[in-house]
C-alpha cells in the first residue's frame, strides 16, 4: 500500500511540472504571424566611427517629461480612414499545432484530476477488482506522461533544435593608398578574429577576387560588428562599426568593399552592404542539370 502511494505521488509531481511547461511555452507564438520571406537584395549599411549608444528607458523619460503635451495632442486626434491592405497572411502550421497541444494537455489534466479525486476517496482496497482498477488508472497516467513528452519534444525542436542563424563576412577590393597588412572583426560579446593578408591574397583582391574572412553561427538579434584595420597607412586602433540584424534561421552576408579606403578617413571609409541568402534560388549548375 505505501509503495503504491509513493509511486502515485512521484508520478503526479512529474506530470504537473510537464503540464505547466507545455501550457506556458507556446503562448507567445499564437499571436505572431509567419515570418516574411527575406529580401535577397543587398542593402547599404552605415559604418560608424563610435559604437552606438543605447540608453535604457529613454522612451519612458521622454514620455514623462512631455506628458502634458502628449495629452493635449491626444485630445485633438480624429479618426480618418486610411488606405491599406487587408490581405491575410498564412499562419505557420506549427502555431496551430501548439493550440491543439494545449487542448490535449487540458483534456489530460481533467482526466487525471477526476482519477485523483476517485483515488483519494478510497480508504481500502477490498477486492482484486479494486486493484485492477488502480492499475488501469496508473496506466492512464503513464500514457498521459508519454503524450506530454512528445509535445515537449516538438516544442524543444521548434525553439532550440532548429537554430541556424549564421553570418558570413567577405571582403573585396583593395585600397589605392598603401598596403593593408591585416584586418580583424569583433562581434558583440566576443573576441576579435584577426586575419593576416598574405601577398597572394592582396594580389587576388587587387585583381577583383572576393575573400571570405568569417563564417559562423550568431545570435538572431541586432548587434554591432567592429572592423579593425592594420597597416603602414592605417594607424593602430583604426576601426569602424557596422550595425546588423541577422535573419533568424538564415544566412546573412556582410560585404566590405576596401577599394574606397582613404588614409585620412580610415575604417569608416569602408563601403558595407548586407543581404540574406535565398536558399530557394537555383544556381547555374542546378539550371544545367534540371529539376
Amino acid at each position: 500500500m505505501e509503495g503504491l502511494r509513493g509511486i502515485r505521488g512521484a508520478r503526479r509531481a512529474t506530470l504537473a511540472a510537464v503540464c505547466v511547461v507545455a501550457l506556458a511555452a507556446p503562448a507567445a507564438g499564437w499571436a505572431s504571424e509567419s515570418p516574411a520571406p527575406p529580401d535577397p537584395q543587398p542593402a547599404r549599411v552605415e559604418v560608424e566611427r563610435v559604437r552606438p549608444e543605447r540608453p535604457r528607458w529613454e522612451t519612458l523619460r521622454f514620455l514623462k517629461a512631455n506628458r502634458d503635451f502628449l495629452r493635449a495632442r491626444l485630445d485633438g486626434l480624429r479618426q480618418t480612414p486610411a488606405a491599406g491592405s487587408a490581405v491575410a497572411r498564412s499562419i505557420d502550421p506549427r502555431f496551430l499545432a501548439y493550440r491543439r497541444m494545449m487542448e490535449e494537455a487540458l483534456a489530460a489534466r481533467d482526466s487525471l484530476g477526476r482519477a485523483r479525486a476517485d483515488l483519494e476517496g478510497r480508504q481500502l482496497l477490498r477486492s482484486v477488482a479494486d486493484v485492477a482498477r488502480l492499475e488501469a488508472e496508473l496506466d492512464l497516467m503513464e500514457r498521459s506522461l508519454a503524450d506530454q513528452r512528445g509535445r515537449l519534444a516538438g516544442l524543444q525542436a521548434d525553439f532550440a533544435g532548429r537554430q541556424r542563424t549564421a553570418l558570413a563576412v567577405v571582403v573585396a577590393g583593395y585600397p589605392g593608398e598603401g598596403d593593408l597588412d591585416s584586418l580583424a572583426l569583433r562581434l558583440d560579446g566576443g573576441a576579435a578574429v584577426a586575419i593576416a593578408l598574405s601577398p597572394a591574397e592582396r594580389d587576388a583582391l587587387r585583381g577583383g577576387a572576393t575573400l571570405e574572412i568569417f563564417h559562423g553561427l550568431v545570435e538572431p538579434r541586432e548587434q554591432v560588428v567592429e572592423v579593425l584595420l592594420a597597416g603602414a597607412s592605417w594607424p593602430a586602433g583604426d576601426r569602424g562599426f557596422v550595425t546588423l540584424d541577422p535573419a533568424r534561421d538564415g544566412l546573412t552576408f556582410l560585404r566590405l568593399d576596401l577599394s574606397t579606403l582613404r588614409a585620412e578617413v580610415g575604417a569608416p571609409g569602408v563601403v558595407a552592404t548586407s543581404w540574406v541568402h535565398d536558399a530557394t534560388l537555383r544556381t547555374g549548375k542546378d539550371l544545367e542539370t534540371g529539376p
